[in-house]
């Protein structure tokens, strides 16, 4: 990759959907350029998908997540689970990690506590035997960060972020964009058209209003950092008080590394996702966090790879 490739990278990192012709513009290239580059990342799997940041809690939904410890799965059997969680559970974030007390996760948006209570059931079918434990937690906020630490950002200038809230009011035309919007980011307001047999200026308004109302915070590729020799590293972080936990949300809000923050109803006090090259640059960020904040009783962290991420499976 070179610079241009970086420099559209970090375009589509945030603004997912933003098109070719203005992209070019920020990267001062030709459009043709930007389009073949964009063209190129996709197909090394480089940017492997495009989707909308969306508000579930403005939607009606809360967001759970399920740890699963599995027995020991043949290549076969993964691609059969990850496919089943997939398309039979509509699970919306769908990751594998090296962490020995679990195999994988996955994020669901439900209603109700009954829905999750159905895909456990759903999953523990599946796997028989091979299912030795899950464990449940209940996400109440969550914060993305944009990937600054790959495009020579010193610090996050901005970042977005999910809490409980109300509802808003919305038709099934506007869920069924969310849909679309889900599967390919930058699916074109005509295509949508064409699928939803809807006018095109309907679809263009109702874009514009999930926008206004925050239903959609924004859009952004899916990269993959381990084609960049980077790795993605989960932090669970223990706290002996809880007075400074602002804080660390405020050093998590400008770190370039960070990429994702959650607050949670089980396990830890705060978890934060970190990207970096290696071991060693992530040692260096744990003892200056460790440094900068004494309350910190421990930090238990892994890797981990993501197999799927979207809002609205």
């Amino acid at each position: 990759m070179d610079k241009l490739d970086l420099k559209i990278l970090q375009s589509l990192d945030w603004h997912g959907r933003m098109p070719i012709n203005r992209i070019a513009k920020i990267v001062h290239s030709n459009k043709d350029v930007v389009a073949y580059r964009v063209n190129k990342l996709e197909k090394q799997e480089i940017i492997t998908n495009y989707y909308p940041v969306i508000d579930m809690h403005k939607l009606g939904y809360h967001t759970s997540r399920l740890y699963f410890d599995l027995e020991e799965l043949d290549d076969d059997e993964t691609k059969d689970f990850i496919d089943f969680i997939d398309k039979k559970i509509n699970a919306g974030l769908i990751f594998w990690h090296d962490y020995l007390p679990y195999t994988c996760g996955i994020f669901l948006w439900n209603k109700s506590v009954y829905e999750v209570e159905q895909a456990i059931f759903k999953i523990k079918r599946k796997l028989g035997k091979k299912l030795i434990k899950y464990n449940y937690s209940l996400i109440s906020t969550f914060r993305q960060y944009p990937k600054d630490y790959l495009f020579g950002n010193p610090t996050h200038t901005e970042f977005r972020s999910l809490e409980p809230s109300k509802i808003i009011n919305h038709d099934k035309n506007d869920f069924n964009i969310l849909k679309l919007l889900s599967k390919n980011a930058r699916i074109s307001t005509m295509e949508i058209s064409r699928k939803l047999k809807i006018p095109q200026t309907t679809v263009s308004k109702k874009i514009k209003s999930l926008e206004k109302n925050k239903i959609i915070l924004g859009y952004r590729a899916q990269i993959n950092i381990t084609k960049l020799n980077q790795i993605n590293y989960f932090l669970e972080i223990y706290l002996g008080s809880n007075k400074n936990i602002q804080d660390i949300e405020s050093w998590a809000n400008v770190n370039k590394h960070v990429v994702w923050l959650q607050k949670i109803i089980g396990t830890c006090d705060l978890e934060v996702e970190v990207e970096v090259k290696n071991k060693e640059e992530l040692n260096k960020l744990l003892n200056s966090l460790r440094k900068k904040f004494k309350s910190i009783r421990k930090i238990v962290f892994w890797s981990q790879e993501y197999k799927k991420l979207t809002f609205l499976p």
